[in-house]
């Protein structure tokens, strides 16, 4: 009876594992089917992604072709700009520019309002008809690139390049244009650099080809009898192809894509067979992975009996090395760490932590799966530099690592460090997406008195000094020190006191003589805050400044600057004394014009001041929204305020600036005279003709120029010889306190 029930019990378990087997070898056929499927679609959305990427990327290389070629007429166009200039002038400085032309370009032309239009050559012909022309003078656009034309100089097949010229009053005069020859346009793209196989091709508006990876269709108009839109969806969305055929003959999708900068369009051509080549090697697969499937199925399931078997062996791995950097994670780093400063107790010991600038940003744009390869890469560059020291690492979070090694002597763990930095940077910026690492430092040295009683402190310490250096890109690590810590305390001190500082008057405001280089008297001043603190002493601006525009508490401090001005020069008036336009800065961070035109009005009413005593300076920032100065400096105007540009040619757009934003004064920053200066103080011939042009500039827009930071009597001189109207600087005076500035006023009246 026994034994009977054991034979049965036995024939049920092999039925139930053949049944079992069964339904999975039928799961598994279904499953690989589907994953067949899924493979195909994965591998044709592959090769349309890198169409994709392919004819991105090109697009990208044109339009950069087309900003040199923009960047190239620039040249011709700003020794024109904003002068009035008569047909004979413009005649003569095109011809007096034939030399200078430069492939591919191959003339250079003028066309006035009416449509007349001269060259390099002194030939003149009508390009009134002319679409480019049409675009630029309506003042629809300021720069156009042109279809394929037949050139009206020569006959030959060429584009055009045009773009506005503008008078002193930045109205539209004519059209500054340059011919280049079909031949050397297709040439410059012809630079680009792409592999061999890739075929791209330019066509402008009329289908006439501009770019052929076949030479002899350059110009022709090619419309093949099968030309059709289709749809291919790639991983970013849809994306645009035609169903056509090439120029060979042969089948293809051409991908296309328009260019940003020309009114042209870009097509990347790919055959067929590269598709249905790729599903036919796929499905020679299948029977493959059916037969693999029967055969390993038992294998599997003995497999994963095994596997977990392992894991249970191993559990240390899950909770104590990281998944992407098969480093140790932090917990199980610091208890290690502690282990190594109790046994070692007397040693000195070095903690790095290490991340990498911008990981944030390289996240979000690269994608996690390539962020996670960086990390690997971070981890492996840094386990190859600190292994040979007998050191620790572990990843802490993100992009955070943490190093610790036992060193001799500090000097020679900083001199293999930045050994080891360098041969790090070099290595990071080969990677295949380029990264800066920066390091914070911290030492633990026993002979010196110290809190530190574990490893957190070090890493807290090590942390700090790194996030000094996180605005400051030239920087790559920051040991802790007790300095690094006083600067610290410093801040934090300017933070907790300001407010309270503000209320008792600590800050005050100097005054530095503006004076009218042609009759050496004192025409105005510039108000400049200063702080005296109880606590931490006298402070210059640049102390407590930044910190103030990071928190935005310099928006109250500049008031309270213009209330200080406002009643000195009502004290002045109420006494009789002499007074001078007073100017005052204003800070990036009032972004709100109407309400600052407002505040700064009314305070200006407060103390009865005439708005002709005030004037306003504005910092010129291109991260600064144009419109925003614009609206201040129009309604500051409206009040009866003049307005300058401080620090004039330092930014990224001066020229563009002038003609959105109408100031009446250019103030230059004090680096123009000493670029390149010799000891004593007299500029070299560049110098001098650069700053030159920019007061001429300044002439022809009819603005008031001032210059500041003048120290020397050679940089007065010149200054005089080239007009500039106003000057201030240490030649002078230096800044000075309300008595002292109204002494000097009185003398130099």
């Amino acid at each position: 009876m026994t034994k009977k029930f054991y034979i049965n019990t036995n024939i049920e378990r092999i039925f139930s594992f053949a049944i079992s087997l069964l339904i999975i070898l039928v799961l598994n056929i279904i499953l690989a089917n589907t994953l067949l499927k899924k493979i195909q679609e994965n591998v044709r959305a592959t090769i349309i992604d890198n169409c994709d990427d392919q004819i991105e990327d090109y697009a990208l290389a044109v339009n950069s072709k087309l900003k040199q070629l923009e960047s190239r007429l620039d040249i011709f166009y700003a020794k024109i700009a904003y002068r009035d200039y008569s047909t004979n002038e413009i005649r003569k400085f095109l011809q007096n520019e034939r030399d200078k032309i430069n492939p591919p370009f191959d003339n250079i032309a003028y066309a006035d309002k009416n449509g007349n239009s001269w060259n390099v050559f002194d030939e003149e012909y009508d390009v009134s008809d002319r679409k480019y022309y049409q675009k630029i003078i309506s003042g629809e656009t300021k720069f156009y690139v042109s279809n394929i034309l037949e050139s009206r100089s020569n006959g030959k097949s060429c584009t055009i390049f045009a773009r506005s010229v503008y008078n002193n009053k930045t109205e539209i005069v004519g059209v500054l244009f340059a011919t280049c020859p079909l031949n050397e346009l297709s040439s410059y793209f012809d630079e680009i650099k792409r592999s061999e196989s890739t075929r791209f091709i330019i066509r402008d508006e009329n289908k006439r080809i501009i770019s052929h990876y076949n030479k002899k269709w350059i110009g022709w108009v090619y419309s093949p009898y099968k030309y059709s839109d289709t749809v291919l969806r790639t991983s970013n969305g849809e994306f645009h192809v035609k169903d056509s055929i090439t120029t060979d003959g042969e089948p293809a999708y051409i991908f296309y894509k328009e260019i940003d900068s020309a009114p042209w369009t870009i097509g990347y051509t790919v055959p067929k067979t590269e598709f249905t080549n790729v599903i036919k090697r796929q499905k020679a697969y299948h029977n493959f992975i059916i037969e693999i499937i029967v055969v390993t199925l038992s294998l599997i399931l003995m497999l994963e009996i095994w596997i977990h078997r392992i894991l249970e062996r191993h559990q240390i791995i899950s909770t104590h090395i990281d998944a992407i950097t098969h480093l140790w994670v932090r917990s199980y780093f610091e208890k290690e760490a502690n282990k190594l400063l109790k046994r070692y107790s007397n040693a000195k010991f070095l903690l790095i932590e290490s991340d990498i600038r911008g990981f944030k940003f390289i996240n979000q744009n690269y994608g996690e799966n390539q962020a996670n390869k960086m990390l690997l890469q971070f981890s492996k560059l840094l386990y190859e530099n600190t292994n040979h020291y007998d050191g620790i690492l572990c990843r802490g979070y993100a992009d955070h690592f943490f190093i610790l090694i036992k060193i001799t002597s500090v000097h020679k763990a900083m001199h293999y460090f930045k050994k080891d930095l360098k041969i790090i940077t070099e290595k990071s910026k080969q990677a295949s997406i380029p990264f800066i690492p920066k390091f914070g430092l911290s030492f633990y040295l026993p002979n010196i008195k110290d809190e530190i009683q574990g490893i957190q402190l070090l890493i807290t310490r090590a942390s700090f000094a790194k996030s000094t250096i996180k605005e400051n890109a030239l920087q790559q690590f920051a040991i802790y020190d007790d300095r690094l810590l006083q600067k610290s305390k410093n801040e934090n001190f300017i933070e907790t006191h300001m407010e309270a500082a503000l209320a008792n008057n600590e800050f005050f405001v100097m005054y530095q003589p503006k004076v009218d280089l042609q009759s050496e008297k004192v025409v105005g001043a510039e108000a400049l805050v200063r702080w005296q603190s109880p606590v931490l002493g006298y402070m210059p601006p640049n102390s407590f400044v930044p910190l103030f525009e990071r928190n935005n508490f310099i928006v109250k401090l500049d008031f309270y600057v213009y209330e200080q001005v406002f009643k000195f020069i009502r004290k002045c008036m109420d006494n009789k004394e002499p007074t001078v336009p007073i100017s005052v800065n204003v800070s990036r961070n009032h972004d709100k014009p109407d309400k600052f035109v407002h505040s700064f009005i009314a305070l200006l009413k407060k103390y009865d001041i005439s708005p002709t005593l005030i004037e306003v300076e504005l910092l010129e920032r291109a991260t600064l929204d144009k419109n925003l100065l614009r609206d201040i400096t129009i309604m500051l105007q409206k009040e009866g305020l003049r307005v300058a540009m401080d620090d004039f040619g330092s930014g990224e757009s001066s020229l563009n600036m002038l003609s959105t934003i109408p100031v009446n004064i250019l103030k230059f920053d004090r680096s123009f005279l000493f670029a390149n200066d010799s000891e004593n103080g007299r500029l070299d011939a560049t110098s001098e003709s650069f700053i030159e042009t920019l007061v001429g500039l300044g002439k022809n827009l009819k603005k008031e120029t001032i210059f500041e930071g003048v120290e020397t009597e050679e940089q007065r001189d010149f200054l005089k010889k080239i007009k500039c109207d106003q000057v201030q600087g240490y030649f002078y005076s230096k800044p000075l306190r309300e008595d002292d500035f109204m002494e000097f006023l009185k003398k130099h009246r």
